[in-house]
């Protein structure tokens, strides 16, 4: 995934930079170990000065999210929680790799395996230990996890907190779950309390089919306001906003903080929301068409990662 800007908002180059590698991260465009331009290279290409990339690229490290090696580059951080050698998953990872394997010399198809898990799931998993999902609302936990449940086809019994929830919870309360679920990008701040022991899977999220078919109904006649939560993710929200309502001409970009967003949204024809801005937004009387620019967990992660770990916990 290029990393892009947008020089006609009125966010910082430096946050746009840090948004659009976050974003990446969460989407599953910049996936772990993707080697990131280089500071000189990425300056040139967006056409700013190398120190604001240089900025943004030290914010990012102190999230946890990227690191430089050096006389070799930046990559996207691999959390490696659950590849210890020696582990269940290593033995268990070589015998599909073997299975797959057969598959291609007997010319099955790509999701045989897929297809064959699916129909023998339980639909209740017996855990051996709870499940905690953290993130940045118990409304959107519960939706994503409603997500996976339906995804997967198994009823999932999972705790769920928000991230400051998450900070007060006590060492007993940590040490009772033995799985933890959360957004890619946030991952670096559960391991500050959990340490490398628990393993952490983060799906990937992608736009929700009925959020894109919702914006490709929108006509090109009808205006567009975008809010967003947080300043340094406006930028791919609009972006993703133009990919997939490629007929709509007017936009206008903001975020909840606005001091005139009461007067934006009385005046806009279809105003689309970012998830974080929810709630906020609610404050305000209903004008036009309100869309929630909502995600869902990305199914092939859910199939291939988070289903053999689940089953994994369930022995």
């Amino acid at each position: 995934m290029p990393v892009t800007i947008d020089k006609q908002l009125p966010v910082a180059i430096q946050a746009q930079i840090v948004g659009a590698v976050e974003y990446g991260i969460m989407a599953g465009t910049l996936r772990p170990e993707q080697l990131l331009p280089s500071v000189r290279v990425l300056s040139k290409q967006l056409g700013v000065a190398q120190l604001t990339v240089s900025h943004a690229y030290s914010t990012l490290k102190a999230l946890g999210l990227i690191r430089t090696i050096p006389g070799k580059g930046t990559y996207v951080v691999r959390d490696r929680q659950y590849e210890q050698p020696g582990s269940p998953q290593d033995g268990l990872r070589l015998r599909f790799l073997q299975l797959l394997c057969d598959a291609q010399a007997l010319n099955l198809a790509e999701d045989f395996f897929q297809r064959l898990l699916t129909r023998h799931a339980q639909n209740t998993l017996e855990l051996t230990c709870p499940v905690a999902y953290v993130g940045n609302s118990n409304r959107m936990n519960q939706r994503y996890l409603a997500a996976i449940r339906q995804t997967l086809g198994m009823t999932l019994q999972a705790d769920s907190y928000t991230f400051s929830e998450f900070t007060r919870l006590d060492s007993h309360t940590l040490s009772r779950y033995g799985l933890y679920l959360t957004l890619p990008h946030e991952v670096p701040r559960l391991r500050q309390r959990l340490g490398r022991r628990v393993p952490v899977y983060a799906p990937w999220l992608i736009p929700a089919p009925q959020t894109r078919q919702k914006l490709g109904n929108i006509t090109r006649d009808q205006p567009l306001l975008l809010v967003a939560h947080s300043a340094r993710f406006l930028p791919v929200m609009l972006a993703g906003v133009k990919r997939y309502a490629r007929q709509a001409c007017a936009f206008h970009a903001t975020t909840l903080d606005d001091p005139a967003l009461a007067d934006l949204l009385h005046r806009a024809a279809v105003t689309i929301y970012s998830t974080g801005c929810h709630t906020g937004i609610q404050q305000y009387p209903a004008c036009g068409i309100m869309l929630e620019y909502s995600h869902i967990p990305d199914p092939d992660y859910l199939h291939n990662e988070l289903a053999p770990a689940l089953r994994l916990l369930a022995q």
